[in-house]
């Protein structure tokens, strides 16, 4: 959203005391703590969700590095900033040492105010996020004490509703049994299942990235045994009966009359529905065919952008009963003009941004943009065509560099 509701939930998770253990072990063989593995680890986890590479956690600090500051009563706590790089695919082994090293620099700058970072690192301002970081680590080791006062009974009341002060919040938790694990997030973000797919992510990959510390973080499994059978098997089973009949113009040309006010193609900020798309292709078929002689076998070239005019010409060399062939306008002028004269291709479909450059007969080039070019194609009807090509005819050519040098 625009601006940042702070409704949020709650989903409760565990590591159990046995990976609490290896984990343990792990980091003390690098001389790091239990708080910089899960720093690592969750750097490993937001890295695979968003495919991005430096990932940027926040997380709360005492800030009470004096004795004589320890025991007062007060608000001292500061939020650091951290930042972990899993560029290059790094074994945990490395990445753990990284999150050492780093954690240890914020450590000992630990007492500059998060505020004072913000207001000299002057981020882009947004009501949507918080600046420098949307994540937060905690992990509470410190024992609860009972607090007793004369004559009063003391027990906590539980607030309703939960606020989410950030994106998401993983709260850790040390206690016998391992690690709780408190995962806060915002409810206009995230749905309850996509957290509990998310903790249960965190503990696989915590597993795997134990076991293996010196496999590349980005190559651990995460995937439980069902989902991974859901993604490779069950959501790739695409394979539908087919008759074979009917060419692929012939097909679109169903689908459209089906659903015609749906949307068929969408390109930066243009889109046409079926209909639409339908109809334009129709009306250059039908000059395609009356004016530059386009039949079944006929073949015509496409040196266009990407954009809806390319799918529009497309699907009219094909309603045509013509094949198109892809032409690069930025190859060299020679092997242009070796496949437009070897392919015996009559005309080029182009824009007139394009044109200029292509070094080929001006009169074999049509800019589909043209204004005098569009004002001819709507004269044409939007009726289907009627060209008599079948299945068997050709429905595109498509060169090659070739052993020789010469494409084919």
């Amino acid at each position: 959203p625009s601006r940042q509701s702070f409704e949020g939930s709650q989903h409760e998770s565990r590591i159990g005391k046995a990976l609490h253990g290896r984990l343990m072990a792990l980091c003390q063989r690098h001389g790091a703590t239990l708080f910089m593995g899960l720093h690592a680890a969750l750097t490993v986890l937001l890295a695979r969700y968003s495919n991005e590479s430096d990932i940027v956690i926040g997380t709360p600090i005492a800030n009470r590095e004096q004795s004589e500051i320890a025991p007062l009563i007060g608000f001292f706590v500061n939020t650091l900033v951290l930042r972990g790089d899993v560029s290059g695919n790094p074994s945990f082994d490395t990445l753990l040492s990284q999150s050492r090293e780093m954690l240890l620099d914020a450590y000992a700058h630990q007492q500059v105010p998060f505020e004072q970072l913000v207001e000299v690192l002057q981020p882009e301002r947004n009501l949507s996020h918080s600046p420098l970081f949307q994540v937060m680590l905690v992990l509470q080791n410190n024992r609860e004490g009972e607090l007793s006062l004369p004559g009063l009974v003391l027990s906590p009341l539980e607030r309703e509703g939960v606020m989410a002060k950030y994106d998401l919040t993983l709260n850790v938790t040390e206690d016998e049994e391992g690690l709780q694990l408190g995962w806060n997030y915002s409810s206009v973000l995230f749905s309850s299942s996509r957290i509990a797919g998310m903790a249960a992510h965190f503990v696989a990959l915590l597993e795997g990235l134990v076991a293996q510390p010196e496999m590349g973080v980005l190559s651990v499994e995460m995937l439980s045994e069902v989902e991974r059978q859901q993604q490779l098997a069950q959501w790739n089973a695409t394979g539908v009966a087919f008759d074979g009949e009917g060419c692929i113009h012939e097909l679109f040309e169903a689908q459209a009359r089906r659903e015609p006010e749906r949307v068929a193609v969408v390109y930066e900020g243009e889109r046409l529905s079926y209909k639409e798309l339908d109809e334009r292709s129709n009306r250059l078929a039908h000059y395609l065919r009356e004016e530059h002689g386009v039949g079944p076998d006929v073949l015509v070239g496409l040196c266009q952008q990407r954009s809806v005019a390319l799918v529009v010409s497309i699907l009219a060399v094909l309603k045509a009963g013509g094949a198109y062939v892809p032409l690069d306008a930025e190859y060299p002028a020679e092997r242009l003009w070796h496949m437009v004269s070897e392919g015996q291709i009559g005309t080029v479909l182009s824009s007139v941004a394009l044109a200029s450059g292509l070094s080929l007969d001006d009169t074999r080039v049509v800019c589909v943009d043209d204004a005098d070019v569009q004002a001819q194609v709507g004269r044409y009807g939007s009726d289907a065509v009627v060209s008599g090509v079948q299945s068997s005819h050709l429905a595109y050519v498509i060169y090659t560099s070739g052993s020789t040098g010469k494409p084919k």
